[in-house]
């Protein structure tokens, strides 16, 4: 794990004139006042490699929320002899465990489960762990098994019979089965889970077989299924969904990618709907094998839609589990969703966090794939029509942060951070690794270009696949890659809470005949939150349709810059590509923006444009607002603006920022 370079360290120098007293702690969210100690959590010890897991489940009532459950867990020491093995216990009663056949003493102790073995193991020496217990999750909603119970008297099939479903991220998967919970740990992982008749079971990996088992006390017919997930994988993407599913098969021979198994579980009386919205699987598939530079890891791709779930989906490895709602929907309405979950099969599956302060390296990268796909898709339409559609997506991320993402240090923690009381906050702060992680990958893209930014990304996965990475692995990949140094880079976006916020003036001297640049960084800077250091582009249109770029170089909390330019612009445009992710108040001349508008260079520009023309048509300058009313009113008129632009421009519900450079 890497350790925050910007946490402070607290230093006592002891020498005989020292005062007997300590001087009191400076009020820091970072350290406890009480007692000194830092506060922030690490990534648990590994004195055993978990080599695999058989997890045999037996439900004898699916009108009921508990069954009982026998773990097997091959274990390996690591380093110096081992005489206990410490697991996650967070839900299973424990009755019995045998070490290679002997029982062993145990005892749970806050919530972490110890077992005594019945002899010192050297390193490397094996043991086979069977662990006998019986679990109730009745009352887990969303967290580890979640029971959903039937309605007897709805008139679908799917609504009439119980379900339950799995959900382990981020240290959940303890409530239903003792694990090593957290992401630091990779083994291979078998289900054998035997239920009433009728009821379908899905997994991870293949599904081995389907036997008749004994019938239950009242004589009902049962099944067991057994689903193995051979390749290693961390024990939070272990799944597990039983429910009554009408099934759709996306693969075949004629799919964009033929050869591998692509089933949807979906609720009755959905299949046509899903059949639509779940359409561009294959072809996504296809896609992302194509530009991560890596076959598809996993033994199929099941995605798999349910009832009551927390969250819109969760990409556990080879079986996606959906949201409810993604049964429903216009074509195209869940291809955000779909994409991440499957871009998460490499990013998050094949390469896995190792703690999860890095988890923007799982979430970044699979909001960053929507982009992709967006990207790939448009590309059918013509290069501008791909550049606004990944750029439109960005912009979303970064439309999130803008507003979000006011922190700075010490009140609040980074992106890469490793303060926190519940790893699931980790994924709702303003410090957010899906859109800043989105758009870290975005600004580094940019900065090394695409060959550097996607041969780093493909060798960053060769390296680590089957294992865990943090930020700095990835870092090294891209340097490498790029041949440019890159941790002043990640120090800003990734080891340090905030966004750079700027003030920027526009203007043209006529007696230099040069364009003048006038900026601010506004954002908190004090000795702890020093200002962002970055090259900030700069675009000017011509008359004649020409154009020139500049850069101005930000070292501090101030900096100009003068351009001789052969004559005034017609256009003046900061940052279209979003190389620099920083909101920023723009002044300049109104027919610049009003140039930027109808002729913009990139989709973020116009939205800039339009937001700030909406700001002046609501201002109190009349000649302003006239001339705001008017460009507004032509472009509108005219169809040159998204959706979204457009509906701001006729209801202008929201005041933009003025003059947002976003």
């Amino acid at each position: 794990m890497t350790i925050l370079p910007t946490v402070a360290s607290l230093l006592v120098v002891l020498s005989p004139l020292a005062a007997d007293d300590p001087a009191p702690l400076v009020n820091d969210p970072r350290i406890d006042a009480a007692t000194g100690r830092q506060l922030a959590a690490w990534p648990p010890a590994r004195h055993f490699d978990h080599l695999s897991m058989t997890l045999e489940l037996d439900i004898p009532d699916m009108g009921k929320a508990s069954l009982s459950g026998r773990l097997t867990l091959e274990a390996a020491a690591v380093a110096s002899p081992r005489s206990t093995l410490r697991l996650d216990c967070n839900g299973p009663v424990v009755k019995r465990i045998t070490c290679n056949g002997k029982p062993c003493e145990f005892r749970l102790e806050e919530r972490e489960l110890l077992v005594a073995l019945p002899a010192p193991v050297p390193p490397g020496g094996r043991v086979a762990l069977v662990i006998d217990y019986d679990l109730d999750f009745s009352r887990n909603k969303g967290q580890g098994l979640t029971y959903s119970s039937g309605n007897e008297t709805a008139k679908s099939l799917t609504r009439q019979a119980p379900q339950l479903h799995a959900q382990g991220q981020a240290q959940l998967n303890s409530k239903w089965f003792p694990c090593h919970d957290a992401p630091n740990e990779k083994l291979s992982s078998r289900l054998i889970v035997t239920v009433e008749e009728g009821f379908d079971v899905v997994s991870n990996g293949r599904l081995v077989s389907t036997a008749k088992a004994s019938p239950d006390v009242n004589g009902k017919p049962r099944m067991t299924w057994d689903w193995l997930q051979e390749k290693p994988h961390s024990p939070y993407l272990v799944t597990l969904a039983v429910a009554k599913f009408a099934r759709i098969e996306l693969g075949g021979p004629r799919s964009a990618r033929p050869g591998l198994d692509m089933p949807v579980f979906t609720p009755h009386g959905t299949e046509e709907s899903v059949k639509e919205l779940y359409s561009k699987t294959a072809a996504m598939m296809a896609f992302f094998e194509g530009r991560f530079s890596e076959p598809y890891p996993w033994d199929k791709y099941a995605q798999c839609i349910v009832r009551d779930f927390a969250a819109g989906g969760m990409e556990n490895t080879s079986c996606t589990l959906m949201t409810n709602a993604s049964a429903r929907g216009e074509p195209g309405a869940w291809d955000d969703l779909i994409s991440h979950e499957l871009a998460h099969q490499w990013f998050g599956n094949l390469v896995t966090c190792d703690s999860w302060p890095h988890l923007w390296l799982n979430e970044g990268w699979a909001s960053f794939s929507e982009a992709l796909w967006k990207e790939h898709e448009a590309a059918k339409d013509g290069p501008e029509k791909s550049r606004n559609a990944y750029q439109r997506t960005i912009r979303g991320f970064y439309q999130s942060q803008r507003f979000r993402n006011k922190t700075s240090w010490p009140e609040y923690t980074p992106m890469v951070s490793n303060r926190y009381d519940d790893p699931d906050n980790l994924f709702s702060r303003p410090e957010d690794p899906y859109a800043k992680g989105a758009m870290l990958l975005h600004m580094l893209r940019q900065r090394v270009g695409d060959a550097a930014f996607f041969e780093g990304s493909a060798a960053y996965l060769d390296r680590h696949k089957f294992g865990t990475a943090v930020t700095d692995d990835f870092r090294r990949a891209i340097e490498a890659s790029s041949g440019q140094s890159l941790e002043r880079f990640f120090d800003q976006w990734a080891f340090r809470p905030g966004l750079p916020r700027l003030s920027v003036e526009l203007g043209w001297d006529e007696a230099t005949k040069a364009l003048t640049v006038k900026l601010e960084q506004t954002q908190t800077i004090d000795d702890r939150n020093p200002p962002f250091q970055f090259t900030l582009p700069i675009r000017a249109k011509f008359e004649d349709g020409g154009v020139s770029w500049m850069q101005l170089d930000v070292t501090g909390r101030t900096a100009t810059g003068s351009f001789p330019l052969p004559a005034k612009p017609t256009q003046v445009t900061t940052d279209p590509g979003m190389t620099v992710m920083a909101p920023a108040e723009i002044t300049k001349d109104i027919a610049w923006w009003l140039d930027e508008a109808s002729d913009p260079a990139s989709h973020h520009a116009l939205a800039c444009a339009v937001e700030m023309l909406v700001q002046l048509r609501a201002g109190k300058d009349p000649s302003a607002a006239s001339a705001a009313a008017a460009g507004l009113d032509r472009l509108d008129g005219a169809g040159l603006l998204p959706a979204e632009l457009a509906s701001l421009v006729r209801n202008a519900v929201r005041p933009a920022v003025a003059g947002s450079a976003r």
